[in-house]
């Protein structure tokens, strides 16, 4: 009975600490924002902008939302905690209000269930993340107004665009590709539909796959779709959120196609 006990707490610990936590225990597959764990933190680090009155006093904290992640992926019952400064507070929501969600499945079907995320808040830890990224503010388009409703468009007046052109993109691909050295092996050719949202600052969130190839080609179309520098979108002259979609093509040349003897030509 000890030991039931020890674990118990144990268990309640874990889910705790993590950024995730699982709320809902009777689905096989559970929820999860799009692109899963890895995207959550990238988009986290990317999109933070930590309130200045508490990074000078050097006040962090976590704010945990508990919500409900609906069958057609919208998001309701949105409970969020305090975390002591209400700048953080209101960036935590900002932030969340960004990702996309997956519902969980049960029987081969989407379903409701309940989920929770945590956000930390860590001053010391902000001057990296910044350093990293490249930038302590957003860089917007001069003398363009910026959509601040949230909405995510699928066609706006204006879609993004490659900085350097829509016709230079595919030559941008082709350079910074590197084709994944299992899915030479096996011979894997075809293509991997990526889905993300460009944001009014240019930048991209909720990087998915659309559709999978397998053999390692999934992560470096995800890994090029990040490098990818965009003009965003615009509707009704303001700067928006778009929903794009984008495939990234896999083909094989004759010097990396196996031969019978599983070597390479």
């Amino acid at each position: 009975m000890k030991n039931s006990k020890i674990f118990i707490v144990l268990l309640i610990l874990f889910f705790y600490n993590s950024s995730f936590a699982q709320t809902s225990f009777n689905v096989d597959v559970l929820p999860s924002n799009v692109g899963g764990k890895a995207e959550f933190k990238r988009v986290f680090e990317q999109e933070l902008i930590y309130p200045e009155s508490s990074l000078k006093k050097k006040i962090g904290g976590k704010v945990v939302f508990t919500f409900s992640i609906m069958k057609d992926s919208s998001v309701t019952n949105i409970d969020a905690s305090e975390s002591g400064a209400p700048d953080i507070n209101l960036e935590a929501m900002r932030l969340f209000k960004l990702y996309q969600w997956v519902p969980a499945i049960k029987e081969g079907k989407y379903t409701n269930s309940n989920w929770s995320v945590t956000f930390d808040f860590d001053p010391e830890k902000y001057p990296k993340i910044c350093k990293q990224r490249g930038f302590t503010t957003f860089k917007y388009l001069p003398k363009t107004e910026i959509d601040k409703s949230g909405v995510i468009y699928t066609n706006p007046d204006q879609i993004p665009m490659y900085q350097k052109g829509n016709f230079a993109l595919q030559d941008f691909i082709k350079e910074n590709l590197e084709y994944p050295r299992q899915a030479q092996l096996s011979n894997i050719q075809g293509k991997v539909v990526v889905r993300f949202v460009v944001e009014p600052s240019g930048l991209v969130t909720n990087i998915g796959i659309d559709k999978s190839l397998g053999g390692g080609c999934d992560q470096e179309a995800l890994r090029i779709i990040e490098m990818i520098k965009w003009y965003p979108g615009m509707n009704n002259e303001k700067l928006v959120r778009v929903q794009m979609t984008y495939p990234i093509y896999f083909v094989l040349n004759d010097e990396f196609k196996d031969n019978t003897n599983g070597e390479q030509k």
